[in-house]
């Protein structure tokens, strides 16, 4: 379903920006209760990104479905920026299984992680240099797409924004809330609601595997209300947001299903939070070595991809799959900043047709951004140019080697980027 969400996101760019063009030049010397939220919300995630000594941010979700609880989920997340440590305990349940339950813990030096509801051990990695800034939380606002979404957002939302009542209490805080009717919701809001939810669904099981599949939305799909409240304290931080969603709509048999998310986001003990590295003595413990980002691998060894691989040439003929050849690749060199190799390909007595057009050429590539992939250009013998991607896939033990522009001589040829090692 991501790639459907693609055309969604530009629909509502396309017609947001249409709609924010008329509503961009509204009064701007006075702040409606929307643009105070707004820029409560905005505070709030540059303070905790880079202002707050510490803090404690609990988020709370479920969603229903015609009253009844499918699914629910909860995180306490511990930050504390002054020994760069963060914790977070989360739980999730659902109708048929029982709930699950993760502990998560990090410092610059240190990860461990529990799982209490499947086993009793910790799982521990230690570092072999301290990591920078491993407990910082990022701020959404700050992602390059963030502007261009709250202009959409902003647009979308239009005169809905009059909703929000402000109400300011003596000790200098805000109280936010605001409740929409499906006759106060605009046409449009519901038409792209409508579509994505008709997407969404469709065929889908319910959340985390209870069995059995979502409603098959297909008419009359539209918001039916909307509630929420908000609270930002005296210092213009958000402690609380509040906020639920019911849809209405009906499936292919004319059955109507209403569909409810609630969700709950509070934040405490500003400054007054602290993280404490748990005590496993006595505990189940195992322990691995972890490498930092700035290593460039994050691979144990990674000299052991030095070496011979290869996969098979297929195509399809007649009514079945048939080998013609290999392709081999062989990894010449491997350190922390490139990697040579050389790529060929051999084909069997009989197909000579393809073998005329076959590549062998050698390549290097430097890692780019600290991970374990890269681009490269090659020259084949002939002098034919072209590039690629190769990446080495640890947990699989084998290597990922992508041409984006082979030489096929024919649509038949199966061109498989998985390069298994010669071990034999």
């Amino acid at each position: 379903m991501k790639l459907k969400k693609k055309p969604v996101l530009l629909i509502a760019f396309t017609l947001g920006a249409l709609l924010f063009a008329t509503t961009a030049l509204a009064d701007i010397a006075h702040k409606d209760g929307y643009e105070q939220l707004k820029d409560g919300i905005k505070l709030t995630a540059a303070s905790c990104s880079s202002q707050l000594d510490s803090f404690t941010m609990e988020m709370n979700f479920a969603f229903k479905q015609n009253g009844q609880l499918l699914s629910a989920e909860s995180e306490t997340k511990k930050y504390d920026n002054i020994r760069q440590a963060v914790e977070s305990t989360s739980s999730r349940e659902n109708l048929s299984s029982e709930p699950i339950s993760t502990f998560y813990y990090s410092d610059p030096t240190t990860d461990i992680r529990y799982y209490p509801h499947s086993d009793d051990t910790y799982y521990v990695t230690e570092y072999n240099k301290s990591r920078d800034n491993p407990a910082t939380f990022q701020n959404p606002f700050e992602e390059e797409v963030a502007v261009d979404v709250e202009r959409i957002f902003d647009a979308l939302i239009g005169s809905l924004r009059d909703h929000v009542v402000v109400t300011e209490n003596a000790d200098g805080s805000k109280e936010f809330s605001g409740s929409l009717s499906e006759v106060q919701i605009p046409a449009l809001i519901n038409a792209l609601v409508s579509l994505e939810m008709k997407q969404l669904f469709r065929g889908q099981p319910y959340p985390y595997g209870q069995g059995g599949q979502m409603p098959d939305l297909v008419q009359d799909v539209y918001i039916k209300e909307i509630n929420g409240s908000a609270l930002i304290n005296a210092d213009g931080l958000l402690e609380r947001i509040l906020g639920t969603a019911v849809i209405s709509g009906q499936d292919s048999q004319g059955i109507k299903h209403e569909l409810t998310t609630d969700i709950l986001i509070e934040l405490k003990d500003i400054n007054k939070t602290t993280v404490v590295k748990p005590d496993l003595s006595g505990k189940d413990v195992v322990i691995e070595q972890g490498q930092t980002i700035s290593d460039k691998f994050g691979i144990t060894n990674p000299q052991k991809f030095i070496g011979h691989y290869k996969n098979d040439i297929i195509i399809e003929e007649g009514d079945k799959f048939v080998k013609i050849g290999e392709r081999h690749l062989e990894i010449v060199h491997l350190d922390q900043s490139s990697i040579t190799g050389r790529y060929e390909e051999h084909y069997k007595p009989g197909y000579e047709q393809y073998a005329a057009h076959k590549l062998d050429f050698t390549f290097e590539a430097a890692w780019e951004n600290n991970h374990r992939d890269s681009q490269f250009t090659y020259t084949t013998s002939s002098g034919a140019k072209g590039n690629g991607n190769i990446y080495l896939d640890d947990y699989n033990a084998k290597i990922n080697f992508w041409l984006n522009n082979p030489s096929f001589t024919s649509g038949t040829v199966k061109y498989d980027s998985v390069f298994n090692p010669v071990l034999d």
